[in-house]
């Protein structure tokens, strides 16, 4: 009897110790870490989550938070378009898959230069959500894939130039007193 007492002791701790923490843990970790500019701990963190607890709701918000790491802070930007994909394929109706759909079609337009990658994902987008607040914004790339910034603003109106105005308290001779 005691054997048996002491192994379930035994299994317990075990199991207590192999425990994972819970998915809020992982996200108030990588939260913080983001506050301070610590971008390996929050992906750390953030990769824990999802790996940890694929269920979990906050899962979908790490996955979609890597790859904005990877995009915003890290400039990563093969690791970003990476992460917004993989969003799509286990969000696909997910809160942030329209930005994660646009996000890739502008990083692969504009940061890789794969204008090919970037006209499929702004196609999609348009498909997928064509009434979406970043519809016109999708259909402007579409529709300048390529372009440089150069090439799409305005070219600004030479200034013809003119001499200074002429002062009158120059020009002028100062009063004499009587």
């Amino acid at each position: 009897m005691k054997a048996i007492v002491r192994t379930l002791i035994i299994l317990t701790v075990m199991i207590s110790g192999c425990s994972k923490p819970p998915a809020e843990d992982y996200i108030k970790k990588a939260e913080e870490a983001e506050k301070g500019g610590l971008w390996s701990v929050a992906l750390e963190s953030y990769q824990n989550l999802v790996k940890d607890h694929p269920g979990s709701v906050l899962a979908e918000k790490a996955l979609f938070n890597i790859a904005a790491i990877q995009h915003n802070s890290l400039q990563n930007f093969q690791e970003a378009v990476d992460g917004y994909k993989r969003y799509l394929e286990q969000y696909p109706d997910g809160p942030k898959a329209p930005t994660a759909l646009f996000l890739a079609g502008f990083l692969y337009n504009n940061e890789l230069k794969n204008l090919d990658s970037a006209r499929v994902y702004y196609q999609q987008f348009l498909t997928k959500y064509p009434g979406h607040e970043m519809a016109m914004s999708a259909q402007f790339e579409l529709q300048n894939l390529g372009k440089s910034a150069d090439e799409l603003l305005p070219k600004p109106e030479p200034v013809a130039e003119t001499a200074p105005p002429k002062s009158a308290s120059k020009s002028a001779k100062p009063a004499k007193k009587n």
